[in-house]
């Protein structure tokens, strides 16, 4: 059997040890076009995300193994094709609390929204604390927990929204948390959030909020918040963008110009450590796998 893996520069320097000896395995990187035309004479592909994967009626593809907790670069026929299982992270709680990569990176993104990360060199005294500012956490969740936890010992004064979990005195409404906050924080699933951020949502904010989002760009009405954005002073910092591996950034490009846009192309969960911690995890449950089904 063949194993095909199409973006190799977003695997660790050790990725080919975690292979079974018996697999031939080929490791490239591949644009979208040669990516769609080559996908389906291997039995095996091993990706993360930055292209997508084509779904082939008349396919070799047995395996779809993915370090990753999201699914959105991974055609959703898939999913419910029974000759195709799909190994990822996604519903893996208590492996992945153990990976800390995103949890890092969002704190980074508030820093440097604080900060104004674009005058850093120039010592501007346009600088602010995270101490005692109002901050929502949307999706209360692995990371929205550990973000919680973080922001609880710079003293802020933190707001949290889910709709599986009561947290006492800290669970707002989500018109509140989006009136009242400072800074929104976004952790949330794409699962049927698709524009969870709308149009009536957006128009809730206050001025000079600012938004951090890890989670999906798809989440939230990136066109309609780019035109709100100027004359409400709303700062954008994410790791993700709607349609990544062809984003549309001209919308906001004129906000980046008033320095209230940064985007960081969905690199949040690829520490040395995570990486290869995630990469090690999704190929033992595939190794199993894969000495059942030769046996």
């Amino acid at each position: 059997m063949k194993l095909l893996c199409p973006n190799k520069s977003l695997f660790s320097k050790k990725i080919k040890s975690l292979i079974p000896k018996n697999l031939k395995s080929t490791f490239l990187n591949l644009n979208q076009k040669k990516f769609n035309k080559i996908s389906k004479n291997y039995d095996i592909i091993l990706m993360r995300f930055g292209l997508f994967l084509p779904y082939k009626k008349n396919s070799n593809i047995k395996f779809i193994i993915t370090p990753t907790t999201g699914l959105n670069h991974i055609d959703q026929r898939y999913l419910f094709d029974k000759n195709v299982r799909i190994i990822s992270l996604k519903n893996q709680i208590s492996f992945l609390k153990k990976i800390n990569s995103t949890v890092e990176f969002t704190i980074l993104l508030l820093l440097l929204s604080l900060r104004n990360f674009y005058k850093l060199n120039n010592r501007n005294l346009e600088g602010k604390e995270i101490y005692n500012k109002k901050i929502g956490i949307i999706g209360y969740g692995r990371i929205g927990k550990k973000i919680e936890k973080i922001l609880k010992s710079f003293e802020a004064k933190i707001y949290i929204n889910d709709i599986k979990h009561k947290i006492s005195k800290k669970n707002k409404s989500l018109n509140y948390i989006l009136k009242n906050s400072d800074i929104i924080m976004l952790h949330i699933p794409l699962d049927n959030n698709n524009k969870f951020i709308n149009k009536r949502k957006i128009n809730l904010l206050k001025k000079n909020a600012i938004i951090i989002n890890t989670s999906r760009g798809e989440i939230i009405d990136e066109d309609y918040l780019s035109k709100k954005m100027i004359p409400n002073n709303i700062s954008y910092y994410t790791d993700v963008i709607s349609n990544e591996r062809n984003p549309d950034l001209k919308k906001f490009k004129n906000a980046a110009k008033k320095n209230l846009f940064l985007y960081t192309h969905h690199q949040a969960g690829l520490s040395k450590e995570s990486t290869f911690k995630t990469e090690e995890f999704v190929l033992q449950r595939f190794k199993k796998l894969w000495i059942k089904k030769n046996n």
